[in-house]
């Protein structure tokens, strides 16, 4: 279950990602870094449906975590989907065609993670991603190093639990 993160400068607004690193109150501005969030050792913090969440470790089963590493990754990824979704040949089905248009927008990916996906989110992405890169010349190792890590939790994801 997830649980909101609610302004403690307002007491109403909710945080969201503005940058890397950076949350901002949705009603007042209030700023605070990943830093500033207090959580306990068995909570993750989790950008939800656009807004900062809390979630117990253990209730996160069925999501696989990828972390972007470099700023650039996560508006690579996003352009990614925008430019696979114009394609009819990319996605398999639409559970992808699905999952890729819930995650093409900044409150899904943040180009800070970490990102928690399920397994269509990550099999949307890793076709969207094999797609792409298959048709550049050459590769960003930024790039590569986000698409091996969406490639490796799709694999993980395949695994029998």
């Amino acid at each position: 279950m997830f649980t909101p993160i609610i302004c403690g400068a307002c007491t109403c607004g909710r945080y969201r990602p503005t940058g890397a690193d950076l949350y901002e109150c949705s009603e007042c501005g209030h700023e605070l870094t990943a830093t500033d969030f207090v959580l306990d050792p068995e909570e993750l913090l989790v950008c939800h449906e656009g807004s900062m969440h809390t979630r117990l470790a253990e209730a996160v089963s069925g999501l696989y975590e990828v972390r972007p590493t470099h700023g650039v990754q996560g508006p690579f990824v996003r352009a990614t989907l925008l430019r696979a979704l114009r394609r009819q040949e990319v996605f398999t089905g639409t559970d992808q065609v699905n999952a890729a248009n819930r995650l093409k927008f900044d409150e899904h990916l943040p180009d800070r993670g970490p990102w928690y996906l399920t397994k269509d989110e990550l099999r949307a992405l890793a076709a969207a991603l094999r797609w792409r890169l298959a048709s550049s010349d050459t590769v960003d190792p930024r790039h590569q190093t986000i698409a091996q890590a969406i490639y490796d939790a799709a694999d993980q994801a395949r695994q029998p639990q």
